[in-house]
């Protein structure tokens, strides 16, 4: 249904005359009204006139139930309003955007530093910022929780090029993540305490002529793979549109070579963006500004001369240079906005690059952001059968010992679990306990408890295969030849 909905969008926009991008689908131009539009699922975001604008609407309107928001300095417009999950706002000096504060907000909560105080650097260079001895690899429901936060930090990277590079680093540790992975994501987040806002600022300007593309590479900065970081920028004027940090691919084997990896990767983001200027109804040109004057020299010859270990399909940009398709321009190294994205900096190098990109942090809270709702999260399972465990995490105060029957995503019909129930959690006065009783004797009376919250831990029975338990869907294969209702309890309700 939704491919089909997609469809009958395009179909009715190329209808009305607009005109769809040929690098990027999703875009469409209307010559005539002069009208940008942006079409992500259902949703239509256009920008154009007044006039234009309430042409689009009655347009729309004959085909789809639609709701609309306007936005805009015209009578009847709001200065504010959400468009595609971010905050956006006009004043007098022009417009300004934000990510959604919720995401911040969520992060903060979900690593439990509300009452922090927070901390003016996402990350820390060097040794500082290694694993050390003491730390060991995640397991269970944590390496779900970090996971979980990360992936949520990834989501808001692309509007914080002050913490880009650390939350890159962060979700480069997903797969095995550790205790000092932990370290460094509540050191993200004790950041985003202390600077939930990040306001992108477009005031008005005269009409650009050019992109400006600004490049920087971080040469064997990872210390466990040496790696070297690529990071970008791409203005408008002094309108910022685009960041970028990536973990190059290959090992460079010195600067040089790096910071031609990182030129490449500002070269080809230079090339889509004057692209989707071109689908927008725009023709622009490209300035690439880097501070590496080796990078440069490779590029402004012709082949591989000393450089031979370098890819060859790297030197395209050679002959994009020799054309001024994609001409080179040195800037100082502290002019170059690009060192945000490729190292951990102090925070006066942060509002320094940040003040040059046209961005800066803000206290308070937007007035269209929606309230933070509750983050506590409903009682789950971290393991079901795995490892022949199945543990029930207990997020929500409880009063009673945990009980696993008809419970959704719980043991199957032919799941063997043994009788003794592991209880361990804390209760509402900060006491720890542990308690292992038979959970299924109804002649088991539990004393009253007070609020508590933990993890009851199952064992699947093993007494008849080794295998047992290590895999759910063996279990329930083999579990009609082997019950034995002595030893345990066969479940009736659905998994």
């Amino acid at each position: 249904p939704l491919r089909r909905q997609r469809q009958m969008c395009i179909r009715d926009s190329v209808g009305v005359g607009f005109v769809r991008g040929k690098g990027h689908p999703c875009v469409f131009w209307h010559p005539e009204k002069q009208i940008k539009t942006l079409v992500h699922g259902d949703d239509y975001v256009s920008s154009g006139t007044a006039d234009s604008m309430n042409w689009l609407e009655t347009e729309l309107t004959k085909a789809y139930e639609i709701k609309t928001q306007k936005v805009g300095n015209c009578v009847g417009y709001k200065s504010e309003g959400k468009v595609l999950n971010r905050i956006l706002r006009v004043g007098e000096d022009g417009w300004q955007m934000e990510a959604d504060p919720r995401h911040a907000e969520l992060v903060v909560e979900q690593l439990g530093l509300k009452d922090d105080k927070g901390i003016g650097t996402p990350g820390l260079s060097g040794a500082d910022e290694d694993d050390t001895e003491e730390d060991v690899p995640l397991t269970g429901a944590d390496i779900t929780s970090y996971r979980g936060v990360i992936a949520r930090c990834n989501y808001l990277a692309s509007d914080r090029p002050d913490c880009n590079f650390a939350i890159k680093e962060g979700c480069r540790e997903m797969s095995s993540p550790t205790t000092g992975s932990l370290r460094r994501l509540v050191r993200i987040g004790r950041f985003l305490k202390n600077h939930p806002r990040l306001v992108w600022r477009f005031p008005m300007q005269s009409r650009q002529s050019e992109v400006i593309v600004r490049t920087d590479a971080d040469w064997a900065g990872c210390r466990r793979s040496r790696k070297s970081t690529s990071g970008g920028s791409i203005s408008r004027g002094t309108h910022c549109i685009k960041i970028w940090s990536r973990t190059q691919a290959v090992i460079a084997k010195s600067s040089a070579e790096s910071e031609l990896y990182g030129v490449v990767r500002g070269a080809c983001e230079a090339l889509g963006t004057k692209t989707l200027c071109e689908d927008l109804g725009e023709t622009v040109g490209i300035r690439l500004e880097l501070d590496a004057t080796a990078a440069k020299g490779i590029l402004d010859r012709t082949g591989l001369a000393k450089v031979r270990h370098i890819d060859v399909n790297c030197l395209w940009l050679q002959e994009q240079c020799a054309k001024k398709i994609v001409p080179l321009h040195k800037i100082p190294g502290e002019h170059n906005s690009a060192d945000l994205m490729t190292k951990h900096l102090t925070l006066l190098m942060i509002k320094r690059h940040l003040e040059q990109l046209c961005l800066e942090f803000k206290e308070g809270r937007s007035d269209k952001a929606a309230k933070l709702h509750s983050v506590a999260r409903l009682d789950y399972w971290s393991e079901r059968g795995e490892s022949g465990r199945w543990v029930r995490v207990h997020t929500q105060p409880r009063t009673s010992p945990f009980v696993p029957l008809g419970i959704p995503r719980g043991p199957g019909r032919k799941t063997r679990l043994t009788k003794v129930r592991s209880t361990k959690g804390i209760d509402s006065e900060g006491n720890q306990f542990k308690i292992e009783d038979v959970w299924d004797d109804p002649t088991n009376v539990v004393p009253p408890m007070l609020p508590w919250t933990g993890r009851t831990i199952f064992l699947v029975d093993k007494s008849y295969c080794d295998r047992w338990g290590t895999d759910q869907r063996r279990q329930r294969d083999e579990v009609s030849n082997l019950m034995n209702p002595q030893s345990c309890l066969l479940y009736t309700s659905d998994a």
